[in-house]
């Protein structure tokens, strides 16, 4: 696919590629299609993704693999069959070389529609329960911004991954008041609505964040970076130095907040 071009519809998307990653792709979009016969095909993320009652499934063309992302639930469900592959919290990498999997994948597939439904019937008793007489809530169920962050995870192609969900488990776990959401495409942290933190997931040497509110200058410490005038920098080559780095990645987040208070 041209490096920069979005593809707005699925036949786009995969006429893009050249003919050995077609037939691929082409095989891989009926088996899902055949799996969930009721689903919605559409361009996701810049991707070929799948509704039915919710997200079913995405998948993307790489240079040397065909990433697959069928959530979390489905990974831990099929974890023994997918012990073969590469792959982080919600997505697989199947080798673009070797054929893929397509009896598996049918499954996996079909395991999402079965749990969607059971989601949905759910949803709908919940609903049901709550239309009484004078019940005027009218609240619309819509993912929060933390389903948006899983989703991004799930998503997100980077060699350290694992490195960022650890980091991202820290951050969280340092105050409850902390939230996060989806904010300059991507991760990011606020408190009580101040924005504090975000990934940059485009440094894939090391999972880099951005503290960016102008008080993190006051806090001094060896893992905060860069001399500007309101924000500094924080990397983690490898897990080594993430679990290395907690506690003191903990005291930074911790005396920011402390200076927000006031």
């Amino acid at each position: 696919m041209i490096k920069g071009s979005v593809a707005n519809t699925v036949d786009a998307y995969i006429g893009a590629f050249p003919e050995n990653v077609r037939n691929i792709l082409d095989k891989l979009r009926q088996t899902i299609k055949k799996a969930a016969p009721g689903a919605e095909e559409v361009i996701s993320y810049k991707m070929p993704a799948y509704k039915y009652h919710g997200m079913l499934v995405y998948f993307a063309a790489y240079e040397n693999h065909i990433g697959f992302y069928p959530t979390p639930s489905a990974i831990e469900a099929f974890k023994k069959e997918l012990s073969a592959y590469e792959g982080a919290k919600g997505s697989i990498k199947f080798p673009i070389n070797k054929p893929l999997p397509f009896k598996l994948i049918s499954g996996i597939v079909e395991f999402k529609v079965k749990e969607n439904e059971v989601k949905q019937l759910a949803a709908s008793n919940k609903k049901s329960a709550l239309k009484k007489p004078g019940n005027t809530n009218k609240k619309i169920n819509k993912s929060t911004d933390a389903d948006s962050v899983n989703e991004y995870m799930n998503k997100l192609e980077h060699p350290l991954k694992d490195e960022m969900e650890v980091v991202r488990k820290i951050i969280k776990g340092t105050n409850k008041k902390l939230s996060e959401r989806i904010k300059w495409s991507a991760p990011s942290y606020h408190y009580n609505n101040t924005d504090l933190i975000t990934f940059n997931h485009r440094n894939e040497k090391a999972v880099q964040l951005v503290f960016h509110h102008p008080s993190i200058v006051k806090i001094k410490s060896p893992l905060l970076t860069g001399d500007y005038k309101d924000r500094r920098l924080a990397a983690f080559k490898n897990m080594q130095e993430v679990k290395a780095n907690k506690k003191e990645l903990e005291r930074i987040i911790t005396e920011l907040i402390k200076f927000i208070e006031g």
